[in-house]
């Protein structure tokens, strides 16, 4: 079973953001316009504030200060939330590279 998950799985996991048609940048704006949609159409928040939402919960920073308050706004976030962490990571890797230089 381990060898599954660590060999194709991680394989796809690892190489999935090179696939992507107008690359990472297009993806991360994707993916927040998404997280504005949830969180404007579902929760109804306005524009600004689903936008701070969206980036706040794409980047795990995670204030405390905006949460879903409907139950599918509830599962809708945390599905958000699942794809968003990963692309958000993905985007900001070179960023890391850049840093990991001064340490």
């Amino acid at each position: 079973v381990w060898a599954f998950f660590c060999g194709p799985i991680m394989d796809l996991a690892s190489a999935w953001r090179f696939q992507i048609p107008g690359g990472l940048p297009t993806l991360a704006a994707t993916t927040l316009g998404v997280g504005v949609l949830v969180f404007s159409h579902i929760e109804g928040m306005d524009q600004s504030d689903a936008i701070y939402a969206s980036v706040i919960t794409g980047t795990t920073i995670g204030y405390g200060d905006t949460a879903p308050a409907t139950n599918w706004g509830k599962i809708a976030v945390a599905l958000y939330a699942i794809a968003s962490v990963n692309v958000m990571a993905a985007f900001l890797e070179p960023a890391k590279a850049v840093l990991e230089n001064f340490c």
